[in-house]
Order: C-alpha cells, then structure tokens, then sequence
C-alpha cells in the first residue's frame, strides 16, 4: 500500500478487544517479541501492563511505513496517547546485499508471498553480514504519556501490535527496514531479469571413507586467553523509579570481582 507523497505504508487495523489474545504466533514474531523484552530487562514490569493494553483494544490503527510504525493508545486521560516505533533502516548499498542474498534462492520470494518468512532468508542475509529482524539496539520508542520508562506500556502496546503484523504479513518487517512489498518484489524481478538467479551448485569434491575420517586425531585447542589483570567496571545504568540502580551497580561489581578470582586461582 502506498500512502501521501508515494510513501510505502501498512495500516493494521484497530482490533476489538480479545482477552485471550496471544502475540508472536511465528518464529520472527517471536524473535521481534524477544528483542522487545530484552530492551526491558532493566524495567520488565511494562510488559505485561503493553500486553493488556493490546487485548483490550486501546491500541487504534497503526501506521507502518519505513522505518516506523505510529498509533495512539487510549490510557488514563481522555485524550489518547502518541506513540511512534522507530527501527533501523538499512542503507541502498545494504539493500543491495539483502535482494543479492534473497535472489540466490528461488523460494524466497514465493515464500514471502505465502506469508513465511523460511530462517533460511534470515540466515542468507546474516552472510551478507546484516541483522534482518530487528534487534533491541534497532529499536528506540516514544510516547508522549508522562512516564519514563522504556519501553512505557502504551509503546509496548504498540509492538505487541507489530508483533501480530509481523506474523500475518512478514513484509511488514522488510518495510520497517526500510522497503515495503512493491519495491522488494521488484528489486528481486530485476535481479532474475539480469541473470543474478540461484548460483550454480558446486562442483563435487572428492569424498573420505568414514573410517579415515574417524581415525584422524584432531588438532590440539589453542590456549586459552590470560584472564584481565583486574575486574570490569559495571557499565553505567539509566536512572529508574523501578530498580535499585546503586544496589544493582554494586552486584553486579561483587559479580565481576567473582569471576575474575575463579579466572585466576579456580576457588
């Protein structure tokens, strides 16, 4: 679908509420949940608060479109709340190396049109050395109700939304990248078009009886490396009204110093 000013968008419907709603229904829902609830960890409690939200239906029709997806969500004051998903968007030469990796297979495509998304584009993309499905570092929210957590519950309303996008229509997660259906199916058309199809298979090489195989000793490991000379600093933590960030620093030094003792004499 094509929005104002020739935009690729998707609109996902508002749905009525369902009580026993459940989200990430497919392998990359779940994955797209999973980066969620990792940006979470130091502030989990939003989540499931999101997940109500979602089931009740306060979440009104969201709007995907390169590289975020926009909503407002009815909360505690009369007038709802705005709430924008934003996602890393991959360059033109990434997307060059994406349609090379998705063109070398011929059920690529045709699987996206089937509603899957196979690991196997994933895994092929990974080669190319890109992350196809969002991780939590691609992924940054806002809303503008008063509370400073992150994700608040009305933006974990609204990817628990994605969420089920994702699983109905994968192309949803090629548009929060940056390209919707149309352009992705035809970047691929004018790949095939140019001859850049599945690359032929490799000629066969010789073969080595099972017993050799077996009887090979296998190399010796390399050494491992000499532990730091002294224990990391934790990494400074956000400020939270939910967490005890001074006596979360502190386990996590206790932590650190455990490991290096166990590194250095093993008690």
């Amino acid at each position: 679908m094509t929005g104002p000013g020739g935009t690729e968008e998707l609109v996902v419907a508002r749905r009525a509420p369902e009580s026993r709603r459940r989200f990430g229904n497919t392998w990359w829902g779940r994955a797209w949940l999973g980066a969620l609830e990792r940006q979470a960890e130091l502030d989990p409690n939003r989540l499931p608060r999101g997940r109500t939200y979602a089931r009740s239906g306060a979440v009104g029709d969201t709007v995907v479109r390169p590289g975020a997806a926009t909503a407002r969500v009815r909360g505690s004051r009369p007038e709802p709340y705005r709430v924008v998903v934003r996602v890393a968007v991959f360059t033109d030469a990434e997307w060059d190396g994406v349609f090379a990796a998705m063109a070398g297979r011929l059920g690529h495509a045709a699987a996206l049109l089937d509603g899957e998304l196979p690991p196997e584009v994933v895994d092929d993309v990974a080669r190319a050395g890109l992350s196809l499905l969002p991780g939590p570092r691609d992924i940054t929210v806002g809303c503008s109700c008063p509370d400073r957590a992150v994700p608040c519950k009305h933006a974990a309303a609204v990817c628990y939304v994605l969420g089920d996008a994702m699983d109905a229509d994968p192309f949803a997660v090629l548009l929060l990248r940056g390209r919707g259906r149309d352009r992705v199916l035809s970047a691929l058309r004018t790949l095939r078009g140019n001859g850049s199809g599945p690359p032929a298979a490799p000629a066969a090489t010789a073969t080595v009886p099972a017993a050799e195989a077996y009887a090979r000793q296998p190399a010796p490991l390399p050494h491992p490396l000499p532990p730091p000379p002294a224990p990391g600093t934790p990494v400074p933590l956000p400020e939270s009204d939910a967490v005890d960030v001074a006596a979360l620093t502190a386990l996590a030094a206790t932590a650190a110093r455990r490991a290096a003792t166990l590194l250095t004499d093993g008690s």
